[in-house]
């Protein structure tokens, strides 16, 4: 499919007043023109970091390693951690590695990993250049969350290092003691005990081939690097004439973005 931008135009379309939307008739200051252009609208994502209070400068990232899922649209990426840091705790460190290997390795990396954000409305990334406003949608959304995979490790290893010395112990001290437990019992129909089991297969199985998906090496380049300005040079329309409107603007955006009456108290 080619690529094709779009020019928005007022030319010859009579202008609806404010006033028709029940604001005040303010006086216009500027027109500026709008180019929606899908140059790279396939591969545009968002992806937000809820966990950091400051928007993300150039080089605070900057990951160690950076992977993908493509098929489930999985990301990780591992950001080195400042182990000399006076904030750091090396002993906590010490404790905490065991989750990442049994070599004495301390936590020296945080794992961040993607969720999907379900897309409730049309998003876009826009650029103001020379006076016009390029738009580009985006295709997805995606938060990055702090991964704690390596405490369930730490867990898994402490209950396995507690299972064994009990099963010593239990060999020492001969035949186990029996005590009484109270036991819940649920009784479900058989429509729900398979809706329960369709429901646990289905998520089993996602599950399933998410883990067997291979992971692929993505490469990661800061804001200001020669690649991040290329790609950041086709968010601009490359064909900017005026094209024949067979809509108004308001019917364009409505397209776009859906509804664009004002909630007027």
């Amino acid at each position: 499919m080619a690529e094709t931008d779009i020019s928005m135009s007022e030319r010859d379309v009579p202008i609806v007043s404010a006033k028709e939307y029940g604001l005040p008739d303010e006086e216009i200051v500027a027109e500026i023109p709008i180019y929606l252009t899908h140059r790279i609208a396939k591969n545009l994502h968002l992806l937000q970091y809820p966990q950091r209070t400051s928007s993300v400068k150039t080089g605070v990232l900057n990951p160690s390693v950076a992977r993908l899922k493509p098929i489930h649209g999985q990301i990780e990426m591992d950001i080195q951690l400042d182990v000399t840091s006076p904030m750091y705790s090396k002993e906590r460190g010490r404790e905490l590695g065991v989750g990442l290997s049994d070599n004495g390795r301390i936590l020296d990396i945080q794992t961040l990993v993607s969720v999907n954000i379900p897309k409730s409305s049309n998003y876009m990334a826009g650029v103001f250049r020379e006076g016009a406003l390029h738009m580009t949608p985006i295709e997805k959304i995606t938060q990055l969350q702090p991964s704690l995979k390596y405490l369930d490790r730490v867990a898994e290893k402490e209950l396995a290092a507690s299972k064994l010395d009990n099963d010593d112990d239990d060999d020492e001290d001969g035949k186990k003691e029996i005590k009484a437990q109270t036991i819940q019992v649920t009784v479900r129909s058989a429509q729900a005990e398979e809706a329960l089991r369709q429901q646990q297969s289905s998520i089993a199985y996602i599950q399933q081939k998410l883990e067997e998906e291979p992971w692929s090496k993505l490469s990661y380049y800061d804001v200001g690097s020669e690649e991040s300005s290329l790609v950041s040079s086709r968010l601009l329309a490359r064909h900017t004439d005026d094209l024949a409107c067979k809509t108004t603007p308001d019917e364009f955006l409505t397209a776009i973005i859906g509804s664009i009456e004002p909630d007027v108290l």
